[in-house]
């Protein structure tokens, strides 16, 4: 089910929320008149595809916050849908997403390969590189919204024993991230209910 988390009065955008069977992923969507901002893509059912053809006719621009394939796993069913397309903010982070091995997908019996052929050359977002839980992961800023995948999490959510994470570097990527941020952001995280930044204790 997709259900509605709050309205933005500012640009008139309501923010959606899905989570995924597949390890509990939540996916967010902005939307407003013009535009369809889709953030990890997990694994979607039937529901949220069907909910989705209202928006054929506008925009759809997918983000993903780092390369487990659980964040992406249904990249490549939207790429399919009229008017989509995927940022992508470096060839490394397209290479790895597409790669089953640095995707993790192949250690699950699965075969993800995430397509980059409908880039976006549009970016509504600040986007913040923080490698920690992985080698290529990031958070997304937007407006007063922070989409924080597996970096900005739950303490308990928090993994770094997965091929590419960094407790150091994560640190480093805290710092950053608390440097920066308004302590007002409402985070929206990969997995678990959203919070107020200054609640963020890691």
């Amino acid at each position: 089910m997709v259900e509605p988390l709050f309205c933005n009065i500012d640009d008139k955008s309501i923010v959606y929320r899905f989570v995924s069977n597949l390890f509990h992923v939540c996916t967010y969507f902005i939307v407003d008149e013009l535009k369809v901002i889709i953030v990890d893509p997990g694994k979607l059912n039937d529901n949220v595809c069907k909910w989705l053809l209202q928006f054929n006719e506008i925009d759809k621009i997918i983000y993903v916050t780092h390369e487990h394939f659980d964040h992406h796993f249904d990249v490549n069913l939207l790429l399919g849908y009229q008017r989509t397309s995927l940022y992508l903010h470096t060839d490394g982070f397209a290479d790895a997403i597409f790669n089953p091995r640095t995707n993790l997908s192949h250690f699950y019996d699965m075969s993800v390969e995430t397509k980059s052929n409908h880039r976006s050359i549009l970016n509504f977002f600040e986007v913040i590189e923080t490698p920690g839980h992985s080698g290529h992961s990031c958070c997304f800023r937007y407006k007063n919204l922070l989409f924080g995948g597996d970096t900005v999490i739950e303490n308990k959510y928090l993994v770094f024993k997965l091929p590419g994470g960094d407790k150091s570097k994560f640190k480093e990527s805290v710092i950053k991230l608390r440097e920066i941020t308004e302590s007002d952001t409402i985070v929206l995280p990969g997995h678990g209910g959203i919070f107020d930044f200054d609640k963020w204790i890691t």
